[in-house]
This record gives structure tokens, sequence and C-alpha cells, in this order.
């Protein structure tokens, strides 16, 4: 019951490429304090749909 409500990672590495992202966009505005941060947060947020799009899954396709 457990495996049907957890998501199945079909790639591995989704969930680091998404964190380095954000990771990155953060030391980015910590270290240029005139960058837009919701215009950076914004597109974090459309590219980690994406991403996850592609990474995740509710099935298991093996």
């Amino acid at each position: 019951m457990l495996k049907e409500i957890m998501l199945f990672i079909k790639y591995p590495y989704t969930a680091g490429v998404i964190a380095i992202i954000w990771l990155g966009s953060a030391i980015l505005m910590a270290i240029n304090k005139g960058l837009p941060s919701i215009r950076i947060v914004a597109i974090n947020m459309v590219v980690s749909v994406i991403i996850a799009g592609f990474g995740f899954t509710g099935k298991n396709q093996a």
C-alpha cells in the first residue's frame, strides 16, 4: 500500500538536478542583490515542474 502512495523515481538524479538549480539560484541571489528575485523564483518553479514531469512518475514502469 505504501508503494502506491510513494513516487517511483524513474531517473535517480532528478531530485539532485532540481536541488542544484535552486541552490545555484540562491547563491546567485546572495552574491548579487540586484537580481529580480521574483523572476528567478518563477523561472525555477517552471523548470522544476518540467524536470519533475520527466523524472518522476506515479506508477512503476519497471
